[in-house]
């Protein structure tokens, strides 16, 4: 089966920077499974995995724009001031560092400040970087009218409903 729009797509992957440093791996987090179409690891991801089937190995490079993005491009969260530790001073252009729940880091530029809130930019370490990606296709199924539904890819099967006594 070829990957298409609806298709689950599992694969292994290496990430890697313009100087061939391994960055993240599915050899360390394992494999992962996305539904294409709606979900994918990088935007430019899902136009090169297009019609690719299991068992193909491709190495791709992409530019900032479609890897993690630019620093000047990069989302703004408000988030409040209890957020961060009490004793904290911000300045707009001030730097933070937060650890995303994979445990990689998320850097947080100071984009406003008020009494209550702060904006930061959430800058990816990535960003503004050409990025190396080699992949390595597990798997290509059609997706469950659940998945369709949710817009995500299943990794667990949800429990069978209880049974009616």
């Amino acid at each position: 089966m070829k990957i298409e729009s609806g298709t689950v797509v599992t694969l292994g992957y290496d990430i890697t920077t313009a100087d061939g440093e391994i960055v993240e791996s599915s050899d360390i987090s394992g494999p992962i499974s996305l539904l294409h179409g709606t979900q994918t690891l990088i935007p430019g991801l899902a136009k090169r995995l297009e019609g690719l089937e299991a068992g193909a190995e491709q190495t791709f490079e992409f530019p900032p724009e479609e890897a993690f993005g630019t620093i000047d491009d990069a989302p703004t969260n408000v988030m409040s001031r209890t957020e961060f530790p009490a004793d904290t001073k911000f300045e707009v252009g001030g730097k933070f560092v937060a650890k995303m729940p994979n445990g990689q880091p998320l850097h947080l530029a100071v984009k406003a400040v008020t009494d209550e809130s702060v904006t930061v930019a959430m800058i990816h370490p990535l960003a503004g970087q050409t990025i190396g990606m080699s992949v390595r296709i597990i798997g290509v199924r059609a997706a469950t009218s659940k998945e369709t539904e949710l817009g995500k890819a299943m990794v667990k099967p949800p429990p069978p409903p209880p049974k009616k006594a």
